[in-house]
């Protein structure tokens, strides 16, 4: 015999829709672009974002153009050992608007700034004085501003490179060892502080991986993001994020699916994910992060979760009972999809980052050349035209099977 039960959604951790559009920083058709170091280069926060956006506003379109440089300052400082002259975004600024024509802007600089040295008032002035520059040129081209503080310098990493106060000379490769608590969280309150005072948005990106570095290493001594102290890992970027999205005013859930318990007698449940999708997840996190979590209270001994006639795990009641993380699953057709998403998701950013960072020039040697524009922006459309397709929400027909 078998029974269709109604779903009761409990919404826990991670929304599984879009919070009101009112309260969301970004709108329908907004181009956002992004102008940092290294760091923001790498990308990976941002096409995380660009997988929110199209599971949780599939009706909506948002443009994210990543134009991150290696090694580059807002400053216009460089250390007289770095192998060529630290590249000043102000250079490029004003072509990156003219072409970009956005209407957000997020920047990050910091990590790059103080030089890896001991706290420069002189330094700091200039940091200063560049991030107010960079905002002025941002609004006089009718963008938004939204800030962001430098991710934390991980001494740790690479203790056996950092170098005490006093000596001759630091670089990226020498670093000073109190660089992050003297240096770079002065940066990064400065730069909360300012927003406050002038209504700047902040993405305090600082906070947040220190945040998690504090409480992994509760339990991991050693834990670190950063295998050079600098770049942040995966899990670095996927805390950004979250910052990110808490920022944005998109508050961080996990949504609980309960599904009801049929009578004792009962060895089988059938029901429907109606309009489900999962967020598209980096394979490469080792971070845990729930996206859906289905239920099964009161249920007894084991079972067999399937889609289908493909069996999708064996779980105890006690698992059932709390709860299965859809997203582990990864036969399950929703997984399937979601993975097929972030690959496209991965390729499209790499891609389209590169052509508009070459699109824009920059004046840093040894950077990556990307496609000519239009042949880019070809293989973007299909791209995002498949990407669409796998995002669309889609129901699932599911039934859990009792074991005999």
């Amino acid at each position: 015999m078998r029974l269709t039960f109604a779903i009761l959604v409990l919404t826990l951790a991670w929304p599984t829709t879009a919070p009101a559009q009112d309260k969301f920083l970004l709108k329908d058709g907004e181009r956002v672009v992004f102008l940092g170091d290294s760091n923001t280069f790498a990308g990976r926060f941002i096409t995380y974002l660009d997988a929110y956006l199209c599971t949780r506003y599939p009706t909506m379109r948002f443009e994210l153009i990543n134009l991150g440089l290696p090694s580059e300052t807002v400053s216009g400082l460089s250390e007289a050992d770095h192998p060529y002259p630290r590249p000043d975004v102000h250079t490029r600024l004003d072509r990156a608007l003219e072409l970009t024509k956005p209407n957000v802007v997020v920047v990050c600089y910091g990590m790059n700034d103080g030089i890896y040295s001991p706290f420069s008032e002189e330094r700091f002035k200039k940091y200063q004085d560049g991030v107010k520059k960079f905002i002025e040129k941002c609004e006089k081209a009718g963008a938004r501003v939204i800030l962001m503080t430098p991710a934390p310098f991980e001494s740790q990493a690479v203790k056996n490179k950092v170098i005490p106060k006093g000596a001759e000379k630091y670089s990226y490769q020498k670093p000073y060892e109190k660089y992050d608590e003297e240096v770079l969280t002065v940066y990064s309150n400065w730069l909360v502080e300012f927003g406050k005072k002038n209504n700047y948005p902040v993405i305090d990106a600082h906070a947040a991986v220190l945040a998690h570095l504090e409480r992994m290493r509760k339990v991991v001594p050693d834990y670190r993001v950063s295998g050079d102290g600098i770049h942040p890992d995966v899990n670095g970027h996927l805390e950004i994020f979250r910052r990110v999205l808490e920022t944005l005013n998109a508050k961080i859930k996990e949504t609980q699916i309960a599904i009801a318990p049929g009578k004792s007698t009962d060895t089988e449940t059938s029901f429907t994910l109606d309009a489900f999708q999962l967020l598209p997840r980096d394979p490469k996190w080792t971070s845990n992060l729930s996206d859906v979590r289905l239920t099964f209270p009161g249920r007894q001994g084991k079972h067999t979760l399937m889609e289908g006639d493909k069996k999708l795990g064996e779980f105890t009641g006690e698992q059932l009972a709390a709860g299965i993380d859809l997203g582990s699953l990864v036969t399950f057709s929703a997984s399937v999809r979601a993975a097929e998403a972030w690959k496209l998701l991965e390729e499209k950013n790499r891609i389209m980052g590169l052509a508009w960072l070459t699109h824009v020039g920059h004046k840093r040697p040894g950077t990556p050349v990307g496609l000519p524009f239009e042949e880019a922006r070809k293989k973007e459309k299909s791209l995002e035209e498949e990407i669409r397709k796998l995002c669309k929400p889609t129901d699932y027909k599911l039934r859990l099977v009792k074991l005999p």
